[in-house]
């Protein structure tokens, strides 16, 4: 079985992402939240910093060596804000991966937890506006126990 601990480390391309008025003005609306301009809704910081990583969803299920038929979910995500997001600013993302554990449950049987972080700041920044930790798990049915 493959032991995808070597993934610790890995830089993300990394690259620009902004959260436009639109957006934010649809997601208040869809969520029923009051909007604060020039602030994003705080959740949209998660979108922002996917966005600006340099990596899809499907480049993490590549780097598992995963499909979407492989039963992955996803499992944990923070936000830590240090300032507030913007609309209309641009921002740069940055991130990596920070672990891969391999665990085994009574009935879900072997699995992989990737844990990355993904970094978003105003340009020239030394420290992130906020800082987004995911986890996503990966089944391995073809893992021994």
């Amino acid at each position: 079985m493959t032991d995808y601990s070597h993934l610790v480390g890995h830089r993300f391309p990394g690259g620009r992402a902004r959260v436009d008025d639109w957006l934010d003005a649809l997601w208040c609306d869809a969520t029923l939240s009051d909007r604060h301009p020039p602030l994003a809704h705080p959740v949209l910081a998660y979108l922002a910093c996917l966005e600006g990583s340099g990596v899809s969803i499907q480049g993490l299920f590549d780097l598992m060596e995963a499909d979407a038929d492989s039963g992955a979910v996803f499992g944990e995500q923070r936000l830590d804000f240090f300032a507030p997001v913007a609309i209309g600013r641009d921002y740069e993302v940055d991130g990596e991966v920070v672990s891969v554990t391999r665990k085994h449950g009574r009935r879900a049987g072997a699995f992989d937890m990737l844990t990355f972080v993904l970094r978003l700041r105003e340009p020239g920044a030394a420290e992130p506006a906020v800082v987004n930790t995911n986890t996503f798990i990966f089944p391995r049915r073809e893992a021994a126990e």
